[in-house]
């Protein structure tokens, strides 16, 4: 069914015109909108935003008069073929396919004058042209027959002129084979289009032209009130299959309604009955919680329901009295009753201004307040806008066969997705499944559980542990199938928790769950830079029920806390405490020991071929076995994998149900975790295969390197190690269904002859790549000394670009530093974190040149940029600082050495060279004092030279710190044994000091049980902290150490290392006072100490909703208004 309307709206250039029309458009659900009478000028009219309606076509005239639109909805699935507009915005041509049905739709806006030679010239114009249904629409402004479709009180009977040319359009329109459809469905009937306030006069103008061929088509034709505009909207519906057009939304809890407390007090005692009538002992906990959904969404239904009615009580009353108001003066035009409607006009018109106005208001103070914040509304805003996802066709069967309809697209998706999720075991090889699994994980090395661990996993379920993941559900996430939001869980988590309990245990014993809830919606999602024609290249997004939602993400918090146990540090993907950047750093050093030693090797990416969605269950079962899970434990998980089924969501339409048997949902919290685990054992047999050479680095061999599915292998002697590898890939695939792209896997030599590299590529069929590989969203090239042209640089004209993009938007001084911080900054530092090289200074510079630019505008700075980069608390507005940040990336690195029990393997590698001196320990010697260490790798180097800059600033001191690790004092103190003193749990210097002092030495042998033999190695460490130049901190309950130094001291992966580096560079020199507060304090007459600065510069932290207040504050705090000449400051 498609429903067509044709209206004239008398002009659209006032927003209150605007507004009416949506709110018209939306009432009468139509789906293809023809507007006459727009009044748009050519180059010149205001933007049409429809709700849903992103399809627009337009003709426009050179002035402010005419103009014709069609507006296709999103919902409808249009192709257009050709366009054909009349320059002076009289008719509109389109050439086009609605809901795969041609169709030639011509909209038209007749003259007052030469009616009849307009037309004929139209009609002559489409008949050369026409495919399809021929729909003609729009005000001819005249009238067909004005015997019946014409009443005024002034001209009773029409005249013998107007009937003769009545007839020559008939003649007209028949010489076409055109019919009026509202006529043939109301032969007897008396309705207007067009009402004439001025001289009380009805007539009929606006039409629906089709040929006799389209009448079967026409389910419905009607002429709507007159309500806004001088004409009548006419709203045609045409007959199709349910299958040709858009579907329909499924049912999703209204967070809206949660905003009425009539609402929420219903919603809250229907769950309290619901559970106190039905909680009973023949009850089951699956059956209480599935009812309960029915229950709950009957009522959120009428809520939703009257909410809306009652917001349109109002419009729907007066729309009520127009059109009574209508029938009584079309039928008896008087006075009378045309001040009764002209007064239920002017009603109408008052209540949709007062609603633009509402609305307006709402939407402006939702951008004064948000638009010039960082957050949803700010991204979007600078976020260019996102073509239409709709998948248009498929092309399947190998390309013999493309479907259009979308639920034919969504079940072609579906069939791919059932054979994908539901894989088979060769039946070729010689023994079973799991005897083939069994010998394959029985001779792997892989890490196992402790009884500790094992008890932690098994431990029951509680009802704050049910309560705290439901707080932490991420918010504005799509719903699963049911329909109920995460907004739903938390308001009544406090009602639903204890069921949900019942439910979760009951269903952990059983090891299923009801087959409603596992059911999921697959969203396929086309994936960048593919065609999105073919089943394979769309990225299949499982909508999971937020219940099981909840129950799978309290599994992964705990299997989560375990997976660094389990899992290789070269596994970086998903492991908390890893990063990706791990792996990069890791890549680089391996990249410089190959140059520097000039070692044959090969860089191999490969490409998992849908590697979360292949995952075999029987497998993923054996491998969290052999890792020591218990089968209690098992079950539990397994749970999630009892019987699912899946549809695909395309336009609306969900496909017929497939069942899955293999694969871990992309959109489950436990699904990352568990592919960890499961490609674990391909990565263990890689390692300790000794076929496949790696890199050898002092007594570490590196091979891997993981980020999820994305491997990436590093090995020398390829003509023997390619070989082997294969042969580790096909076992692998042939015990778990993982399979590598070989075309798409990319492969970058170095130091391979030229004829070993040919042999190469015509025995392994790799994507060769001659200067770099893509790995992480960075290039990684044969050499380190290429890593800033490759990536730098090309960044470089991304932020040009981008920053030219945005200086289009209308952001205010503080949202353009907003837009930086949110969307350019993370992008940076993700480049300063994965390739953390030295860097040009006219480079860094150059970033934050366009940075600057871009904050004023092309103007000239009317503040200082290093007061503005200062944080909020120091009087700036957190700019940032370009230069500051590429050193705190650099420092963080550095900091990772820190990192215990398992230490991220790049800084092994790094540590190797410095050889037998620890890099933890002579990074706290000066330069002079440092031991030389010719063999260091360059970028350990600059590391350290980092550091040697900044280490006062980490520190808060120019002296001895006291995070100073014991080891170093071996390098000041001669035959010191500090493994003593670690041993005893003292590993820093702070340990030894109390009240600000240096303990005594009797004092020590208290706390740590010391013996008299260690006395003489007490006062070595006495001397030297108490030597000159070294200042202890004042007497204080606890010892002040920076943010850096208790890091070193405690080391923690939860600390934010990068925002703790930056913000210890990032401050002023104590003694510095900006000008601007030099002119405050002389007007004062007064001195105002730093901490009363601070002070007054911290208010404005969280102080305003809106970011333009804290602007015009800062702005009068830096004297922005008072100043005519100069610099602010």
């Amino acid at each position: 069914m498609l429903k067509i309307l044709s209206y004239n709206v008398k002009g659209l250039n006032a927003p209150v015109k605007r507004h009416s029309l949506e709110a018209e458009v939306l009432r009468l659900k139509a789906e293809v909108v023809c507007l006459q009478e727009t009044h748009f000028k050519r180059l010149a009219h205001p933007l049409l935003r429809l709700r849903n309606f992103t399809t627009q076509y337009h003709a426009t005239g050179p002035t402010r008069a005419r103009g014709v639109s069609i507006l296709i909805r999103s919902n409808v699935v249009f192709q257009l073929h050709r366009k054909i507009s009349d320059p002076q915005g009289r008719y509109l041509i389109l050439i086009c396919s609605l809901n795969h049905k041609t169709y030639t739709l011509v909209n038209v806006y007749s003259p007052n004058t030469e009616q009849l030679s307009f037309i004929s010239g139209v009609l002559n114009r489409v008949s050369l042209v026409a495919a399809g249904v021929l729909v003609i629409c729009g005000d001819l402004n005249y009238s067909i027959d004005p015997a019946r479709d014409v009443r005024s009180p002034k001209i009773p009977i029409p005249t013998k002129r107007s009937i003769r040319q009545g007839q020559k359009l008939r003649d007209l329109l028949s010489s076409h084979g055109l019919y009026d459809v509202w006529r043939l469905w109301h032969p007897g009937d008396s309705e207007f289009t067009f009402h004439s306030k001025v001289h009380n006069m009805y007539s009929r103008l606006d039409y629906f032209l089709l040929q006799g061929s389209s009448l079967p088509l026409i389910l419905h034709c009607e002429i709507l009130d007159i309500t806004w505009s001088d004409h009548a909207p006419i709203l045609l519906t045409v007959g199709e299959g349910r299958e040709g057009g858009a579907g329909k939304s499924t049912w999703r809890f209204n967070d809206s309604i949660l905003s009425d407390p009539g609402a929420m007090a219903e919603i809250e005692q229907t769950l309290k009955e619901y559970f106190v009538l039905n909680h009973t002992p023949g009850t089951t906990p699956e059956i209480l919680w599935q009812a309960h959904k029915a229950v709950l969404r009957g009522v959120c239904l009428k809520w939703a329901s009257r909410l809306n009615k009652a917001r349109q009580a109002d419009r729907l009353s007066i729309l009520s009295q127009i059109h009574i108001a209508a029938q009584a003066n079309s039928s008896d035009p008087t006075p009378v009753h045309l001040k009764t409607l002209l007064e239920a006009q002017a009603r109408l018109s008052d209540w949709n201004y007062k609603a633009l106005l509402f609305s307006q208001r709402r939407l402006k103070a939702r951008y004064y307040a948000f638009r010039d914040r960082p957050g949803r509304l700010l991204a979007r805003y600078l976020r260019p806008m996102v073509a239409n996802s709709r998948i248009s066709h498929l092309v399947i069967d190998s390309g013999r066969r493309t479907v259009y309809k979308p639920l034919e697209i969504g079940n072609a998706l579906a069939t791919y997705y059932g054979e994908l999720y539901n894989l088979q075991p060769d039946p070729l090889l010689p023994s079973s499944c799991e005897d083939r699994v069994d010998r394959y994980l029985s001779d792997l090395h892989l890490p196992s559980l402790t009884p500790t661990q094992r008890d932690g996993l098994m431990s029951p379920f509680t009802e704050l542990e049910i309560a705290t993941t439901i707080q932490s559900l991420p918010s504005h996430k799509s719903p699963g199938p049911d329909g109920f939001t995460d907004t739903y869980y938390k308001k009544f988590s406090a009602l639903l928790t204890p069921h949900l309990l019942s439910l979760f245990v009951s269903a952990a014993e059983e090891g299923r769950f009801p087959e409603d809830m596992l059911r999921t919606t697959i969203v396929p999602l086309p994936k960048p830079g593919k065609s999105p024609t073919l089943c394979p290249n769309f990225r299949p997004i499982s909508l999971l029920n937020v219940d099981v939602k909840i129950y799978a993400k309290i599994l992964a918090n705990r299997v989560a806390d375990l997976l660094p146990q389990l899992i290789c540090s070269d596994q970086v993907g998903f492991i908390r405490g890893r990063q990706g950047p791990h792996n990069t750093k890791k890549l680089i050093d391996l990249i410089q020991v190959i140059q520097t030693y000039r070692i044959p090797s090969v860089l191999l990416a490969l490409d998992a071929e849908k590697a979360f969605d292949r995952v075999d269950w029987m497998f993923l079962r054996k491998v969290l076995l052999k890792f020591g899970f218990p089968v209690s434990v098992l079950q539990s998980i397994f749970a999630l994998y009892a019987s699912p089924t899946a549809s695909v969501l395309t336009a609306g339409f969900l496909s017929d149900q497939i069942k899955i048997s293999n694969g871990t949902r992309q959109g489950c919290p436990l699904s990352p975790l568990l592919y960890a685990l499961v490609i674990e054992p391909l990565a263990q047999r890689i390692r300790q295969d000794d076929g496949v050479v790696g890199i050898m680095v002092g007594p570490t061999t590196y091979k891997i390197g993981l980020f999820a599915d994305d491997i990436l292998l590093t090995i020398t002697e390829p003509t023997e190690s390619l070989p082997r590898l294969r042969e580790i890939l096909t076992e692998y695939s042939e015990v778990s269904y993982h399979k590598i792209n070989l075309p798409k896997s990319q492969a970058l030599s170095i130091n391979v002859p030229n004829s070993t590299r040919k042999s190469l590529m015509q025995l392994f069929k790799f994507e060769w790549r001659e200067d770099y590989l893509q790995y992480l969203g960075v290039k990684i090239p044969k050499s380190p000394d290429q890593l800033f042209d490759l990536n730098y640089k090309p960044f470089l004209s991304h932020v040009r670009q981008l920053l030219f993009k945005w200086k289009k938007t209308s952001l205010s001084w503080i949202g353009r530093m907003a837009a930086i911080k949110m969307s350019l900054l993370p992008k940076l530092l993700y480049y300063f974190r994965t390739i953390p090289i030295r860097l040009p200074k006219s480079y860094i510079e150059e970033v934050q040149s366009l940075l600057n630019c871009y904050v004023w505008n092309g103007k000239r700075p009317r503040v200082p940029t290093r007061l503005l980069n200062l944080p909020i608390r120091r009087g700036g507005l957190a700019m940032p600082n370009v230069h500051i940040y590429h050193r705190a990336a650099v420092l963080a690195s550095l900091a990772e050495y820190f990192h215990s029990p398992r230490p991220p393997q790049w800084t092994a590698i790094e540590q190797s060279f410095a050889k037998q001196y620890l890099i933890t320990t002579v990074m706290w010697l000066t330069r002079r004092q440092r031991p030389p260490l010719p063999e260091l790798l360059p970028i350990t180097r600059w590391y350290l030279h980092v550091w040697d800059l900044s280490r006062a600033l980490l520190l808060n001191t120019t002296s001895l710190s006291l995070a100073t690790p014991i080891e170093v004092l071996t390098h000041w103190i001669t035959d010191f044994d500090s493994v003593r003193w670690t041993s005893k749990g003292i590993g820093h210097l702070h340990q030894l000091i109390s009240g600000g002092n240096m303990m005594t030495f009797e004092m020590l042998k208290q706390r740590y049980k010391l013996t008299e033999t260690w006395r003489l190695s007490y006062y070595q460490i006495a001397s030297v902290i108490r030597r000159p130049g070294v200042s202890l901190p004042p007497t204080l309950p606890q010892i002040p150490l920076s943010p850096f130094a208790s890091f070193v001291v405690k080391p923690s992966t939860k600390v934010k290392l990068l925002s703790v580096c930056y913000e210890a560079l990032n401050v002023p020199s104590l003694d510095h006072i900006w000008s601007f507060q030099s002119a405050w304090e002389g007007e004062m007459g007064m001195r105002i100490p730093s901490q009363a600065w601070e002070g007054a510069f911290s208010l404005d932290r969280g102080a305003y909703r809106c970011a333009s207040l804290m602007e015009v504050r800062r702005k009068v705090l830096y004297r922005w208004y008072l100043v005519r000449r100069g610099n602010v400051i």
